[in-house]
């Protein structure tokens, strides 16, 4: 590719990842606004966790279906069903099509977001270059976050939640029309090979159930119980059946490989910490501190600017320190901010909730890239796009559980209080 291509091609995959968090700042801020419109108090949680839930069900499968077809055709495919989905929630008269239209924006981002990781790869083999990318991927989305929530705040406050989903629109056409002409993939570094319906359809089952059950947990421990035994008894029957075939859907040698998956419960844990701070920061200075949707949505300004600062520090540090040390000091940032939430209390101020995300953001920041990397070069050429696909599976199950256990119990509380 010529110089000029490589930027075209990664600022169109970069406008994905921005959507992507500009997306999930946006809606959370405008969160009070469409409950009240749609009178859906009760189905709150389901706008965040049916859109996580789509994204984990998804993102394993789209990795696979590019081994197929390419990363480059699924990528566009996936954001287009981001894109209508976005049409058909921005023009929703009801909760119950809203709900359904961000379950398929969830399983258009499962692709939108997880596919450009496997082409940055190929874009950049070089390791540092790759961190650098990196840098720019969490720039592009730290930007999304630091405006999404001030853009959010500023439709809710003089226009209409609707914008929030709307907006999706312009910048998803561009991506893929950018990444149509700059981006032109070697049909010979595809892997050709079928696709493992049985092993999707088990899988699939295993986190509907278990992501349910995490839902469940908040209204009948029984059912919650019930769902939990389903959902392990699923992942049983997944890996009994991935063991036997030829081309599995996620191949034994990977889920045994105790290096990458380590790097993959850290992600899930970090980044359940990372939506509980995103969603409810806004609701809790809103809902506890009576401030307005703008000035709610400015709490994850701190947390923001400091994932940039972290993730450009991670750059140039990987090139002299062992990326184990760097994450070890970006986790213990993460458990600084947590616990300056377990101890915050309702007549906590507003600058509490901002050094907590400044602790969360830096640690995230500096975590993140070595462990991306990692989990792509760590693992052999025809496992790269699985494996990356499964790291982002285990991030957003992180997300997915954390929300659906707070779905009713966390954010109803706040509101009504």
């Amino acid at each position: 590719m010529s110089k000029r291509k490589l930027v075209v091609a990664t600022i169109a995959l970069l406008l994905a990842n921005f959507m992507g968090g500009l997306d999930a700042t946006i809606v959370n801020t405008a969160l009070p606004e469409i409950v009240s419109d749609l009178q859906g108090i009760r189905y709150l949680g389901w706008i965040s966790s049916l859109f996580l839930l789509g994204t984990a069900v998804s993102t394993v499968l789209w990795g696979r279906i590019a081994d197929i077809f390419g990363n480059k055709r699924i990528f566009q495919v996936a954001t287009l069903i981001f894109v209508f989905s976005s049409l058909v929630g921005g023009l929703a008269t009801s909760m119950l099509t809203l709900i359904i239209a961000r379950g398929f924006m969830g399983i258009g981002a499962g692709g939108m977001v997880s596919i450009p990781f496997i082409i940055y790869a190929k874009l950049y083999p070089d390791v540092v270059k790759r961190a650098h990318a990196l840098a720019r991927v969490i720039a592009a989305y730290t930007l999304s976050t630091v405006i999404g929530p001030i853009i959010g705040g500023f439709i809710v406050d003089y226009y209409s939640w609707h914008w929030a989903f709307l907006i999706n629109l312009p910048i998803g056409i561009l991506a893929i029309i950018m990444l149509q002409f700059s981006y032109y993939e070697d049909k010979q570094s595809q892997i050709v090979t079928k696709f493992d319906y049985l092993g999707a359809s088990t899988l699939s089952m295993a986190l509907i159930f278990l992501l349910f059950a995490g839902d469940a947990l908040a209204v009948s421990q029984l059912r919650a119980i019930t769902l939990l035994i389903l959902g392990f008894g699923s992942l049983g029957i997944f890996v009994a059946v991935e063991s036997h075939l030829d081309n599995p859907l996620i191949p034994i040698k990977l889920l045994s490989d105790w290096k990458i998956q380590s790097q993959n419960v850290i992600m899930f844990l970090m980044n359940g910490f990372f939506i509980c701070y995103s969603i409810y920061s806004p609701m809790w200075a809103q809902g506890l501190l009576g401030t307005s949707a703008t000035r709610a949505g400015m709490t994850q300004i701190t947390s923001s600017v400091l994932l940039l600062i972290g993730t450009r520090l991670t750059a140039n540090l990987m090139r002299n320190i062992p990326a184990k040390k760097i994450v070890k000091i970006g986790l213990i940032s993460v458990f600084l901010s947590a616990i300056s939430l377990i101890i915050a209390t309702q007549n906590s101020p507003y600058w509490w909730l901002m050094m907590s995300g400044a602790f969360e953001g830096f640690g995230v920041g500096l975590a993140f890239t070595p462990m991306q990397v990692s989990i792509q070069d760590g693992v052999k050429a025809e496992l790269v796009n699985v494996s990356t696909t499964f790291g982002l599976l285990s991030r957003t199950l992180g997300q997915t559980l954390r929300t659906c256990l707070e779905s009713y119990k966390g954010p109803n509380n706040l509101l009504q209080s």
